[in-house]
C-alpha cells in the first residue's frame, strides 16, 4: 500500500520524490526504492526522522512488525507538529494512541486505507482519526488521498468493513476479470484480446455506477434481455453462488482484520 500511495502522490505531481523520507527494513529494500529514483531511503526510522522533518509521517509497516518498529524509535523522535498516519490493517486507534503515547506523542493519530489503484490515480481510500485530531489535519490527508482517488471518513467502528471494500475489493475484482477473461479464451479468443475486453468491460461498469447513480441491481436488469445470453450468464452465476461468495469474501476478510 505505501508503494501505490507514493507512486500515486508522485505520478500526481503533488509531490516530488526528493519530498519523500522512506525508512526500510533492509538494505535490499533501499536499493529498490533508490533504483525507482528515490534517494532519501534510510534502514533506520531514528535517522530519517532526525535528518527530515516531515509534516505527515506514514507508518506503513504490516501489523505483525508494529511493535518492532516502535521499539526502534526513540522516545520523543515524533515531534508534536508532526501528523501520524497509520495504513496499517488492523490496528486500532487505541493502540496507535498507546504506542504513540510511549513514545512521548500525544497529538493523535489518522488511520488511512487506501487501496493498490491509488498507484494509477484511481484509488478509494477510507479513513478515521482520534478525537484530538483537529478536522484541518484530517481534511489535509483526505486532500491527498483524493489526487489519487476517492477518500472517505467513516467512524472507526466501521473501519475494518469499509477497508475490507475498499482495500481488499481490487484482489476479488482482478480475479473477476481474470475469470471473465478466461471464459473468453474457452471460448476461443487470444488471451490478450479476451483480457483487454474483461478489463474495459469492468472499467465501464464501475463508471456507469458512479456516474448514472443507478443502482447496479437496475443496471443489470437493463442489460437482461428477456430469454437472452445475458440472462442465461446470470443463471449460472447464480446457481454457482458467485453473489454469496463475493458477500463472503468482504465478511472474512473485516473479521479477519478485526481478529489481528
Amino acid at each position: 500500500m505505501s508503494s501505490a500511495l507514493v507512486n500515486g502522490f508522485v505520478a500526481s505531481g503533488i509531490v516530488n520524490g526528493d519530498d519523500i523520507a522512506i525508512s526500510v527494513q533492509s538494505d535490499a529494500s533501499a536499493w529498490r526504492w533508490k533504483k525507482l529514483g528515490f534517494e532519501n531511503v534510510y534502514t533506520c526510522n531514528n535517522e530519517m526522522l532526525k535528518l527530515h522533518g516531515a509534516g505527515i509521517v506514514f507508518l506503513a509497516v504490516k501489523p505483525q512488525n508494529r511493535s518492532s518498529m516502535f521499539k526502534q524509535l526513540d522516545v520523543l523522535s515524533l515531534s508534536q507538529t508532526q501528523l501520524v498516519v497509520s495504513i496499517m490493517a488492523g490496528v486500532d486507534l487505541a493502540t496507535l494512541e498507546a504506542d504513540t503515547s510511549a513514545k512521548g506523542y500525544n497529538q493523535g493519530v489518522v488511520r488511512l486505507m487506501p487501496n493498490i489503484t491509488a498507484s494509477v490515480g484511481s484509488g478509494a481510500s477510507v479513513i478515521c482519526a482520534s478525537s484530538n485530531v483537529p478536522q484541518a489535519k484530517v481534511d489535509l490527508v483526505v486532500s491527498l488521498a483524493q489526487k489519487v482517488g476517492l477518500c472517505v471518513q467513516v467512524n472507526e467502528e466501521y473501519f475494518s468493513v469499509a477497508a475490507a471494500v475498499a482495500g481488499c475489493g481490487p484482489a476479488f475484482v482482478f480475479t473477476m476479470i481474470d475469470a471473465i477473461a478466461d471464459g473468453g479464451v474457452l471460448g476461443g479468443l487470444a488471451r490478450s484480446t479476451a483480457l483487454t475486453l474483461a478489463a474495459q468491460t469492468t472499467m465501464g461498469a464501475a463508471k456507469m455506477v458512479l456516474e448514472s447513480g443507478e443502482h447496479p441491481a437496475k443496471l443489470k436488469d437493463d442489460v437482461c434481455s428477456p430469454a437472452g445470453t445475458t440472462i442465461y450468464g446470470m443463471r449460472e452465476l447464480d446457481r454457482h453462488g458467485v453473489r454469496s461468495a463475493f458477500i463472503e469474501a468482504i465478511y472474512a476478510s473485516t473479521k479477519r482484520s478485526e481478529d489481528m
